[in-house]
This record gives C-alpha cells, structure tokens and sequence, in this order.
C-alpha cells in the first residue's frame, strides 16, 4: 500500500482541526480527528492503546480510500513512535506537524473559540510540557503569525513538498 498520513500535533486550541479538515479539503485526503477515537468515560491514561489502534485503523482505511489522512491529535513522543512505525510498517509515509501559538493568542476573543477555566489550565499545562515544540515534527507552523486563510495556505504548500520529496525518495528505494 502506499499513500501518507499526516498528522497535526500541538496544544488545545492551537488549530489542529480546523486546519486539519482544511489541509484534507485541499489535498483531496480524508480527517480524522484523534479525540473521535477516544472512550471518555475513561481516563486518556487507560484507554491510550484503544484509541491508538483506532486512528490508525481509520487511517488506512482512509489511505485506502484517498491515498491520504489527515489526523489531528496532540502526539507525545511514545504516540510518535506507535503511529510511525504502525504506518510505515504498512508502507505508509508518515508527516508529523507541530502547530504552535502563544497562551495569550490561543485563548484571545477574537479566535473563534471560549475555553473553560479547566481548557485553559490544560493548554498551559501543553505548551508548558513542550506541544509545540517536539523534536520529532517534519514541520513546524506558527498559528498565530497570520490569519486562517494564510495559515492555511503555507500549511498546504509545506505539506505538499514533504509529501513530493517523500514519495520521490521512495521511488528510488526498495521499501514498499
């Protein structure tokens, strides 16, 4: 099999589902958005593998489908690992994203979004514990530097050449 799935990483409120169903719109792929596949009468710490095993399920079937899933879910180092190596053992190219913005713009009036005291306690906590700085992102894209429409655009032309030099890399290489 072979297509992409790319996945957009940061803290709440940064952006990954909005610019997740858009980047899929334009790139003619299939959204996923992680927190679909999470059992919220548990804890995240218990079900974790679950909902894991569900994204990447729904993500070959999307591939499948369109050649590309786009996903959007807040990925720790050790989800890093489990989704690489569960796409790329399936042939899968995989394209890791961090979006990134300050506290302050997250949380501002005029982005489009009211967090509650406990959101907005958690998005500190994120940015804090490093979301919008993981060492394993292909990319990284500040969401806060312009407006939707521009944001939207750099994403998809990024996301593109990753996608052009991956799919030309392997080309030129044995692997599935």
């Amino acid at each position: 099999m072979s297509g992409h799935v790319v996945f957009l990483s940061g803290p709440i409120g940064v952006g990954k589902s909005t610019l997740g169903r858009e980047l899929a719109g334009r790139l003619s792929g299939v959204f996923l958005d992680g927190d679909d596949f999470k059992q919220s009468s548990r804890p995240w710490y218990s079900s974790i593998l679950q909902t894991s095993r569900g994204i990447v399920q729904a993500g070959i079937t999307a591939v499948e489908h369109s050649g590309l899933a786009v996903v959007a879910y807040p990925l720790r180092q050790t989800d890093w690992v489990f989704f690489k190596r569960s796409f790329e053992d399936r042939g899968l190219r995989t394209v890791f994203v961090i979006l990134r913005a300050t506290y302050t713009s997250i949380v501002a009036e005029g982005r489009g979004r009211v967090f509650t005291d406990r959101e907005q306690d958690r998005i500190r906590i994120m940015i804090a514990e490093g979301y919008s700085a993981r060492s394993f992102g292909d990319l990284i894209v500040d969401t806060d530097r312009a407006d939707f429409v521009e944001t939207s655009a750099l994403l998809e032309h990024d996301v593109r050449q990753i996608i052009d030099q991956t799919t030309l890399k392997c080309t030129h290489c044995s692997a599935p």
